[in-house]
């Protein structure tokens, strides 16, 4: 291909229902690195399946999982060339965002700037989500690697001195997300923020735990209009709400145990 080459990297753990279809959506892509973490499904075995379109250019690299940061990193490292794209295993890249990355890789000087941050549309229960706290969702996932690591264990992305670009093509968040994963999502992102936090001296109130969820989820509901998405919207502001408390809670609780155990987080 002419221009600069680009390498697709996925970090899976028992995706086999999202991986092929990610896959499919990344093979104009000239690397794809999928760093497993020690799958127990078919992951693994359908990265591999011989006469598919990503066939030949993906390498699986087994690795115990380590946090989200850690992972990140590690891929990095793997990949071949210095521009790399992040995709999660349950997104898939559209025609639309592909071309884009590749007129910007194939001028003559390369892409203007070091990081990208490339829109992601999410959905909920099968439904499209346009509005509140989830939009618009622009993350850093199209970059050149070099001296750029991945911060932070919830949320990580890959800091960079120099400031992003926007892509307004679009990846899709397809992944099967229904009330009751959200609700799994919740329980373990918010122990990891709590405790980031903590460390970080961040502590908790009355007022704050009072406070976090009306004002998180008016202004989801209100100020971020996910009243025109209708009861999906109204339902993810409640969500968002609980779980805003939810990290409160948490920090609370760590708090506690600190006091009755000096030196311990």
């Amino acid at each position: 291909m002419s221009g600069l080459a680009v390498s697709a990297l996925i970090i899976t753990h028992n995706e086999e229902k999202n991986i092929e279809r990610c896959l499919q959506s990344l093979d104009w892509t000239d690397e794809l690195v999928v760093i497993d973490a020690n799958s127990t499904d078919r992951t693994r075995e359908i990265c591999q399946l011989p006469g598919r379109s990503w066939s030949g250019k993906t390498r699986v690299v087994q690795r115990a999982w380590t946090g989200f940061r850690d992972q990140r990193n590690f891929a990095l490292e793997q990949a071949q060339n210095s521009w790399v794209l992040v995709v999660d295993a349950d997104e898939v890249c559209t025609p639309e965002l592909a071309a884009k990355i590749r007129e910007l890789l194939n001028q003559s000087q390369g892409p203007d700037r070091q990081i990208y941050k490339v829109h992601r549309r999410e959905f909920f229960q099968g439904k499209p989500i346009f509005y509140g706290m989830w939009n618009p969702s622009y993350q850093d996932r199209f970059f050149n690697k070099l001296g750029v690591q991945y911060i932070n264990e919830i949320h990580e992305y890959p800091f960079s001195k120099h400031p992003p670009g926007k892509i307004h093509e679009s990846l899709l968040h397809l992944c099967d997300l229904t009330v009751e994963r959200y609700l799994e999502k919740l329980n373990r992102y918010t122990t990891i923020e709590a405790r980031d936090r903590f460390e970080q001296g961040q502590r908790t109130t009355v007022f704050k735990l009072l406070g976090a969820f009306p004002a998180h989820t008016f202004k989801s509901f209100f100020y971020y209009q996910a009243y025109r998405d209708g009861m999906h919207g109204f339902i993810i502001s409640l969500l968002e709400g609980i779980s805003r408390v939810v990290r409160q809670i948490k920090i609370w609780q760590l708090m506690v145990r600190s006091q009755e155990s000096p030196g311990q987080k």
